[in-house]
């Protein structure tokens, strides 16, 4: 079951997957004649049914996926050649994803089968856990048509597989495996072709009875020291912020009584 998420006049990019649970949402891209290239549509239907999804109460974890054969092949290439550095700067072409992606508060799982090249990688870099199969194909082939990544890329990559891994794979513009990317630390877990998506989905169902609250600080922590380096002391103010929340005083209640924690 799914339904398509569009405006009127806009064709539709992106569907809204049934997970068992309501507090898992799982948002699938949909162009599979253009293998799920991110135009400016499928970008702005995606961060509209990110935000969405978000600010529901009951969801607690959003799952992003594609189909079997492609998370998503990048850019659209044909809106790339339409613009120059000017045109590029005054569409804000790539920020808004990368802000959006950021604004998200509860966990994001990327659901990898397929290509996940150029800006699909950056995609499923944003995330917050990446769940592939072995044969799925990960890169930035942006140097093969003279640019390079521009949502974060060479940053996140860097900070995951290092200098030289990711000098490697960005200046040659090459591919590596679902198993390789595992190898480097890039993948969360790895399933078996055509079982990624039920597979991020359990897990997803798992983290969603998990606190909210201490979920969210330990986000926003994690992604701190990615985007900023080490900070002991901003991980050391989100620990006592959480000493203060409902959750915390549930938690121990429970543990120390010897039964399931039942979270707000």
């Amino acid at each position: 079951m799914s339904h398509s998420s569009t405006a009127e006049g806009i064709e539709p990019c992106l569907v809204v997957v049934s997970a068992p649970t309501p507090k898992v949402r799982v948002l699938a891209f949909n162009r599979p004649e253009k293998r799920n290239a991110l135009s400016q549509h499928l970008i702005q239907q995606f961060l509209d049914e990110l935000l969405k999804a978000s600010s529901e109460p009951e969801v607690r974890v959003i799952v992003v996926t594609g189909n079997e054969t492609a998370f998503s092949a990048g850019a659209d290439i044909k809106e790339i050649a339409r613009m120059d550095g000017e045109g590029a700067r005054r569409c804000r072409y790539l920020e808004n994803l990368c802000h959006g992606m950021r604004s998200i508060k509860v966990p994001v799982i990327a659901a990898v089968e397929g290509m996940a090249l150029g800006g699909g990688f950056e995609v499923a870099l944003m995330c917050d856990m990446i769940f592939s199969s072995a044969t799925a194909k990960f890169g930035f082939p942006e140097v093969n048509i003279g640019l390079i990544p521009g949502a974060g890329g060479t940053q996140r990559l860097t900070n995951a597989v290092g200098k030289f891994r990711a000098m490697k794979m960005i200046l040659l513009g090459d591919h590596i495996r679902g198993d390789e990317a595992s190898a480097f630390g890039l993948v969360a877990s790895l399933s078996e072709p055509g079982t990624v998506l039920s597979h991020a989905i359990e897990v997803a169902a798992r983290l969603s009875e998990q606190s909210s609250s201490a979920i969210a600080l330990a986000k926003e922590t994690i992604s701190r020291a990615d985007d900023l380096g080490r900070d002991d002391e901003f991980e050391r103010s989100m620990y006592y912020f959480a000493f203060g929340t409902k959750d915390k005083v549930e938690g121990v209640s429970a543990f120390l009584e010897k039964r399931p924690p039942q979270w707000q």
